[in-house]
This record gives C-alpha cells, sequence and structure tokens, in this order.
C-alpha cells in the first residue's frame, strides 16, 4: 500500500453511512421495532469491536494485506445479504458478517500506514489517512442517496455500497502489498 492507495480507503466508510443512515431505515420498513432495529445494528458494532481483539493481533502475525483485502470482500458480502433474506436473524447474520469484515479492516488499515510512515512524519502520514477515509461518510451518504434514487428502491444503496467495496477490495489485492516491517523489509 503505498500513498496512492489512500483514496480507496474512503470505501471503507461508505458502510457506515449505510448502517448508520439506511439500516434503521430499511429495517423499519420492513417492521422491525426500534429495538429490533437497534438489535440488529447493534450486532453490527459488537461484532466489530470485539473482533478486533483477535483481527488486529492477527495482523501481526500473518500480515495486513490479505485481511485488508478479505475485509473489504467479507464486509462487502455482508451489506449485500442484508437485502437477500426476511427476519431478524438473518439481519443480524448478515449484520455480523459485515461487522467481521470490517474488524478485519479496521486496525489493520491504520497499522498499514503506521507502517510505511517514518516516525518524522507519521502523524501526518496518519492525518492524510483519516482524511480519506472519513470524507467516506460524506461521500458515501450522497452516493447512498443517489443509488437509492436512480436505482427507485432503498436495496440500490445497498448494491452500491458492497460493488464499491468488491472494487476496492480488488485494487487493494491487486495493486497494494504486504507493509508489515517483519514480512516486508523494504517497507
Amino acid at each position: 500500500m503505498d500513498v496512492s492507495h489512500w483514496p480507496l480507503r474512503l470505501v471503507e466508510k461508505f458502510v457506515d453511512a449505510l448502517v448508520w443512515a439506511v439500516w434503521p431505515v430499511y429495517l423499519h420498513q420492513r417492521g422491525v421495532s426500534l429495538p429490533g432495529i437497534g438489535w440488529i445494528v447493534g450486532v453490527y458494532g459488537f461484532t466489530w469491536g470485539a473482533a478486533q481483539l483477535f483481527t488486529g493481533k492477527l495482523s501481526d502475525q500473518l500480515g495486513r494485506h490479505l485481511l485488508n483485502s478479505w475485509g473489504m470482500w467479507i464486509c462487502g458480502a455482508g451489506v449485500a445479504l442484508m437485502p437477500l433474506g426476511e427476519g431478524s436473524a438473518w439481519w443480524s447474520a448478515a449484520a455480523a458478517v459485515s461487522g467481521l469484515g470490517m474488524a478485519m479492516l479496521y486496525p489493520n488499515l491504520s497499522a498499514a500506514v503506521a507502517d510505511i510512515s517514518h516516525p518524522s512524519w507519521r502523524a501526518s502520514a496518519i492525518g492524510i489517512y483519516r482524511f480519506w477515509r472519513d470524507l467516506g461518510y460524506g461521500i458515501g451518504a450522497l452516493g447512498l442517496g443517489a443509488a437509492a434514487e436512480l436505482g427507485g428502491r432503498l436495496e440500490s444503496a445497498f448494491w452500491f455500497v458492497s460493488i464499491a467495496m468488491a472494487v476496492s477490495g480488488a485494487v487493494l489485492y491487486l495493486c497494494g502489498e504486504e507493509t508489515h516491517p517483519r514480512l516486508n523489509p523494504a517497507n
């Protein structure tokens, strides 16, 4: 991963824009109660948070590159699963898949930036990374709205995000590289 790939990081936040803005509306339209919506969205957050305890350590052993690429694909797959089924159990499982994918990404994208940045400019590198990543909230929200409007259905927002995650994961997989210093001493 070099600096030219940092704009890909904004796609990661399309998922959060979808989870926090669209999932509640989508689930409410399907008759899920507010506590039920909270439970399903909470499964995403809980899975994401708890799994990071393992995925961060795993990246220290196996490296960042594959976890980041596969994390994007798994997270996108969870997003795609959401509108393909019905019922709280299905939606909770889809949320857990998305949360697991996000847990593969979240600590490891930052670790990759830290891996390739010299201590004299590491804070600047992380600032640039966070700019691109956090810009994804706004661009993602605009993209979600445009996809839903153009597709004529709220489900189009899910497809927009899952396709963006699949493409981003593929670009990262094909064009990125391992950044862990032990596994790629050239960094």
